[in-house]
């Protein structure tokens, strides 16, 4: 996996000093198995870290459902949405090339 591989992404000060790039994520609502595909912008600093995915903001269900609803075409309320753990699962994929970087869905890479 190397830049080439990505679409990079222009942002706004004060992010417009970092390298951007676009990356597919593919949300499962485990309950059901209904995936929805959302595309993130993500820093690209000697390649991709996915820390805030694993363990800080993005792990959370609250917002995994605002992202899975959003790439539905819907804007739920920000009440209507309970933080918890387990609910959602990513999988997250180069555009590009449709390799799978980070993965949680169980026995899929």
């Amino acid at each position: 996996m190397n830049l080439n591989d990505f679409e990079i992404i222009k942002h706004n000060p004060p992010h417009n000093n970092d390298i951007w790039v676009r990356v597919l994520v593919k949300i499962r609502k485990n309950e059901t198995g209904e995936i929805a595909d959302y595309y993130s912008d993500e820093i690209w600093d000697d390649g991709l870290n996915f820390f805030n995915w694993e363990s800080n903001n993005y792990s959370c269900d609250c917002n995994r459902e605002l992202f899975f609803e959003r790439a539905k075409g819907n804007e739920p309320s920000d009440d209507a949405i309970a933080c918890s753990e387990g609910r959602f699962s990513v999988n997250i994929y180069c555009p590009k090339t449709n390799e799978c970087l980070y993965s949680e869905f169980q026995g899929e890479k």
